[in-house]
């Protein structure tokens, strides 16, 4: 199999046998995250702007699996679940393990923007797993109206 013919079938949805609940698997490339974002928007039903802080946080924890783990290696896989419990989404995006002999470390808030942006926009997000294998990163945003970042409705003057 060449990695076009690999490319070409990803992504590639998962049945979940759960009501509310979205899985996809992808591939390597980088350009397959704004694809993840757009599935993550999709899912929620809603637009844009009011699905931003899950598409910001979905995009940050793929990417993180792409550039931190053996995922985003020429055959990586980076799996994505997207649960729905009203307007709360709880997103879970699973690596493929370490690249190398040497463990990765567990996910935290550390030097680099990403995790921060993630602990800013959810409502809460963690980890599963083992440091050198497969880890899943998980968070919990509200796209509810009285969130923190939902935006109010414009009134016309007239």
């Amino acid at each position: 199999m060449t990695t076009g013919e690999g490319a070409a079938r990803l992504p590639r949805r998962v049945a979940t046998g759960e009501d509310g609940v979205r899985m996809v698997s992808w591939g390597s490339a980088p350009q397959q995250v704004a694809s993840a974002r757009q599935w993550c928007l999709n899912g929620t039903r809603l637009g844009r702007g009011r699905a931003y802080p899950l598409l910001a946080v979905a995009s940050e924890l793929h990417t993180n699996a792409l550039r931190h783990t053996a995922s985003g290696s020429i055959f990586g896989r980076v799996r994505m679940r997207l649960a729905r419990d009203g307007h709360r989404f709880r997103i879970a995006v699973t690596d493929e393990g370490t690249l190398g002999v040497f463990p990765r470390p567990v996910p935290e808030v550390g030097e680099g923007f990403g995790l921060r942006l993630v602990s800013g926009l959810a409502e809460s997000w963690g980890w599963l797993g083992e440091p050198g294998f497969p880890i899943t990163v998980w968070a919990v945003v509200d796209l509810g109206p009285r969130s923190v970042f939902a935006v109010p409705a414009q009134r016309k003057s007239g």
